[in-house]
């Protein structure tokens, strides 16, 4: 979440400038809410030199429209922790001012929630034996199939009484067991 300062407008008169708190802290990048509570106005934001180390605006001189907000992002790269300065905003070309004391701290670690499952180890599913797995509903017509092969090159191997067709037959047998290992292993 990104932190929030907030400097109101023309509240009371035109280019008064009265930011929400006189003494900001933050952890990182922030949004200067700009809040315009009367006419248009133009707005100059600049960090004093020893702000100036820790914070980038891309965009300085600003225009405000009539009763509207203009968020400005304001750039916190790594650097120097902690780091203090003011932000100086000023309304109506300079005409009148005021100033905002930022500190720029480490940024605290996230307290993440964790889960008390985590320190327990995982179970394993079981799927069962080898011979399961291979009867499993997944795996029967890859089974039936090789059956059938199985059948039919040792059919052929004895019509014909052929070596080739044996040794074709062979390879065969062995595919379908290759096949079979290679269900019950996964």
């Amino acid at each position: 979440m990104v932190d929030t300062l907030t400097v109101h407008l023309s509240r009371g008169e035109l280019h008064e400038v009265a930011p929400a708190t006189a003494d900001f802290e933050t952890g990182g990048t922030f949004e200067l809410e700009l809040v315009n509570h009367g006419r248009a106005s133009h707005v100059h934001v600049h960090p004093d030199d020893a702000l100036a180390r820790g914070v980038h605006l891309d965009e300085t001189n600003l225009y405000v429209e009539t009763d509207s907000t203009r968020v400005v992002q304001v750039e916190v790269p790594d650097g120097p922790r902690p780091l203090r300065g003011a932000l100086e905003i000023s309304a109506g070309y300079g005409a009148t001012g005021s100033s905002v004391d930022v500190g720029i701290v480490e940024q605290p670690e996230p307290d993440l929630p964790v889960d008390e499952t985590l320190a327990e180890p995982a179970t394993t599913d079981d799927t069962g034996s080898a011979l399961d797995r291979l009867l499993a509903e997944e795996s029967l017509p890859v089974l039936g199939l090789g059956v059938v092969a199985v059948l039919v090159a040792v059919g052929a191997a004895f019509a014909f009484g052929d070596l080739v067709v044996a040794v074709g037959a062979l390879v065969v047998v062995a595919g379908v067991l290759a096949a079979m290992y290679a269900l019950v292993s996964e």
